[in-house]
């Protein structure tokens, strides 16, 4: 078992002091995620799109024919009627039914000094190790020769970021682990292949929509980073899932994917969010767990139907 295996454990909390609920009623059925202050984000969709700040994310279930001239307008109003502010809220759209949603929720302690510098300087070493290390550490002392960056720098710039944390109140160079939650819903009727062509009638709504929610602090760059992270694990899921296009290849999404990265901005600063980092693993892992969960059960309800 490598190193992050023994560190991380799976627990039943979500990130971020985030609140869970599926709604049902007369406006639809939607996932509701409520977090107690807002959180940054950066979203593929046009509802709280880009990098911004909401205390408030749903994923909104919608009919495979949903069509709407002026989408914007139209979750407006749906989130006047499910008495959510508009300014605080993200929003995801899917086909799939809230029964189907996959969660995951990850853990990891506060681990030692010289741990904490790796997390910060990771990047790949392949150029110059031949391979990409399991522990993020390892990868660290790669990026240090890659980089020439030294121990003695890194360890001041972690102090330097612990410090900016213990002093707003929001944690210290003891208290500081990682929390990653993903929910994934997974539906793949309109599925598709990255730089392949389809006809018209594969573009309606089904989707694969990824939030994924960090108690850490992370640079622009890292949200990026984990962005790219999240896809990577939702397309080893499609594969270990089976979903494949009519000639046999690998789907690697749907029509209409999208993806939700939220932060704390707090505690640990994070530059980065690539598998070589803790942060990274954790994003992959969680998404994966939670992708094939739901792919499970869609694939059950296909079976079914």
């Amino acid at each position: 078992m490598n190193t992050q295996e023994t560190l991380i454990q799976t627990v039943s909390r979500p990130a971020a002091a985030i609140t869970t609920a599926v709604n049902e009623g007369a406006i639809g059925s939607y996932l509701l995620l409520e977090a107690p202050s807002p959180l940054r984000t950066l979203s593929s969709a046009p509802w709280g799109g880009g990098f911004g700040y909401h205390r408030t994310i749903i994923n909104r279930k919608v009919d495979k024919t949903y069509a709407c001239g002026d989408p914007v307008a139209e979750m407006n109003g749906f989130l006047e009627a499910a008495g959510l502010n508009r300014e605080e809220t993200a929003c995801l759209l899917t086909s799939v039914h809230m029964s189907g949603l996959g969660e995951c929720h990850l853990r990891m302690d506060g681990p030692d000094p010289d741990t904490v510098k790796a997390d910060q300087t990771s990047c790949s070493p392949s150029q110059s190790s031949g391979g990409k290390p399991d522990a993020p550490a390892e990868a660290g002392r790669a990026a240090h020769r890659l980089f020439g960056t030294s121990d003695a720098g890194q360890g001041t710039h972690v102090t330097e970021a612990a410090g900016r944390s213990a002093a707003a109140g929001t944690g210290t160079a003891a208290d500081n682990g990682i929390a990653v939650s993903a929910w994934v819903t997974v539906g793949y009727s309109n599925k598709a292949r990255a730089g392949r062509g389809l006809p018209a009638s594969a573009l309606f709504p089904g989707t694969i929509n990824i939030i994924v929610a960090v108690e850490g602090e992370l640079t622009d760059e890292a949200m990026v980073n984990a962005v790219i992270t999240a896809t990577e694990a939702k397309v080893a899921a499609l594969q270990d899932l089976g979903v494949a296009m009519e000639d046999g290849s690998g789907a690697t999404g749907t029509t209409t994917d999208a993806v939700l990265i939220a932060s704390t901005q707090t505690g640990r600063l994070h530059r980065y969010a690539g598998t070589a980092t803790y942060l990274g693993h954790m994003i992959g892992r969680s998404v994966y767990e939670a992708a094939m969960k739901s792919g499970l059960a869609y694939k059950k309800a296909l079976a079914l139907s």
